[in-house]
C-alpha cells in the first residue's frame, strides 16, 4: 500500500522534448550547411594541392642574361630551378650558388609569370695581374683570381714579394691593395706628374710604389689616401724630387712621414 511521505523530494522525470517542425527544419539546414562548407574546404585544399603540383605553376624556362665569358647553360644548371614551384622557388639559394662561381660578381633571379625565371648576371672583368712566386694570376678589381680570361693590353701588375704560395680561381688576394693600386694609377700621374713604374706588395707594409723619379713610396693601405698624397707632394716640394732619388718615402704613419 502506498504511503505519502512529505519529507521525500519527488524525482524529476527524464525524457525528450520533441521539437516542432520549424525547429527541425532549421536544424536540418544547419547540418547541411556544415556539410557543404566541409566539402567546399576539402575541394579548395584538393584544388590547391593539384595546382601546386601542376606543371602550370612549375618553372619551365630559365632565362640568363648578362653573360659573356660564361655559357648561359652553365648558369641555368647551377641555379637548378627547372621544375621548381613558381610559388616558392628558392631564388636566394640559386643566387648564392651562382655567385660562388669564380667569374660571377653578382646575380639576381626574379620570377616571370606564368612559368619562367630570369637571371641577371654581372661577370667579373679582368683588371690586371697579381704576380706571386713567379706566377702571374689574373685578378679583377676586387682581387678575385680569375681563370680563362685576360686583362687588357698593358694591364698593371702587382708584385707580391711576401712569400711563395699557390692561388686558385676564386681565391682572393688583398682587396684593399688592388683597389689602392687602381686609385693611385689614376691619381699619381695627375696630381704629382709622376709615373708609377712598379707596384709591390707585402702583408707587413702593404702597397709600395716605384716611381720614374728613382725613389720608392710606401703607401700601406687605402686609409687617408688624399692626405697621404698631400704629404707626398709637400715632401717633394721641401726636399726636391732629384734629392729623393734612391730613397724610400714611408707614408704609412699619417703625421710621421719618413724619408730613408
Amino acid at each position: 500500500m502506498y504511503k505519502y511521505n512529505p519529507r521525500k523530494r519527488p524525482r524529476a522525470l527524464k525524457g525528450y522534448v520533441l521539437p516542432d517542425e520549424k525547429t527541425e527544419r532549421r536544424r536540418r539546414r544547419i547540418r547541411w550547411r556544415r556539410i557543404l562548407i566541409a566539402f567546399g574546404l576539402l575541394a579548395v585544399i584538393a584544388g590547391a594541392v593539384a595546382l601546386y603540383r601542376s606543371p602550370l605553376l612549375r618553372v619551365q624556362e630559365v632565362q640568363v642574361v648578362g653573360t659573356a665569358s660564361i655559357a648561359p647553360e652553365r648558369i641555368a644548371d647551377v641555379a637548378d630551378l627547372e621544375d621548381a614551384s613558381m610559388l616558392n622557388a628558392p631564388l636566394a639559394d640559386a643566387e648564392t650558388r651562382i655567385v660562388a662561381l669564380p667569374l660571377v660578381k653578382a646575380a639576381q633571379a626574379s620570377l616571370r609569370w606564368p612559368n619562367k625565371v630570369r637571371i641577371e648576371v654581372t661577370e667579373r672583368t679582368a683588371w690586371g695581374y697579381w704576380e706571386l712566386a713567379g706566377t702571374s694570376y689574373v685578378v679583377d678589381d676586387d682581387g678575385v683570381v680569375l681563370a680563362d680570361v685576360r686583362p687588357p693590353e698593358g694591364a698593371p701588375i702587382v708584385y707580391d714579394v711576401g712569400g711563395p704560395t699557390v692561388l686558385a680561381p676564386g681565391d682572393r688576394v688583398d682587396t684593399d691593395a688592388v683597389r689602392l693600386a687602381r686609385s693611385l694609377l689614376a691619381s699619381v700621374p695627375e696630381q704629382l706628374s709622376l709615373t708609377i713604374m712598379r707596384l709591390e706588395y707585402t702583408p707587413e707594409k702593404g702597397l709600395t710604389l716605384v716611381t720614374d723619379a728613382g725613389y720608392r713610396v710606401v703607401m700601406g693601405d687605402s686609409q687617408n689616401i688624399d692626405y697621404k698624397l698631400a704629404v707626398w707632394r709637400t715632401v717633394e716640394e721641401d726636399v726636391g724630387r732629384g734629392a729623393m732619388a734612391g730613397h724610400v718615402l714611408d707614408l704609412r704613419f699619417r703625421d710621421r712621414p719618413a724619408l730613408q
